[in-house]
């Protein structure tokens, strides 16, 4: 009788391994669509690395930050989807925006736009190094 609950016991364990390992994948896989929506652009550009994305749980807002790398040229192509603001900062990744998400870096551009479509107020910020090769984005809609 031990036994056969130690084997249900390793049993359940390994699937739920695997179910964990598998949203991980599809997470993964969604997140290129889901920073290319944030920034309201069609797709991005093909040197554009996701490196992580969280999204924070506050039941009236929705909240995501995503941290990502690039090839400088292509970081224009991110900007289109809106008439960003650009400002100076002098900031770090985690502090820059509402979610601390993947590696620290020094930040020194916020380009910063409030969507008509958030009814209800909230910005899409993308802060960049100097060198534009990385950056943090951050969602949030009241």
């Amino acid at each position: 009788m031990k036994v056969r609950w130690k084997k249900t016991l390793w049993w359940t364990a390994a699937v739920v391994v695997v179910a964990l390992v598998v949203v991980k994948i599809i997470d993964i896989q969604r997140r290129p669509k889901q920073v290319a929506a944030i920034l309201n652009i069609p797709s991005l550009p093909a040197s554009v690395r996701v490196v992580d994305c969280k999204d924070e749980l506050i039941p009236t807002d929705v909240v995501v930050g995503c941290s990502i790398e690039m090839d400088p040229r292509d970081f224009p192509n991110l900007l289109r989807g809106y008439k960003f603001t650009e400002t100076e900062v002098n900031e770090t990744s985690h502090t820059a925006i509402l979610t601390k998400v993947g590696p620290e870096f020094p930040v020194t551009s916020e380009f910063a736009v409030e969507p008509k479509e958030f009814k209800d107020g909230g910005h899409v910020k993308v802060c960049t190094d100097r060198e534009r090769k990385r950056a943090v984005i951050d969602l949030y809609i009241e």
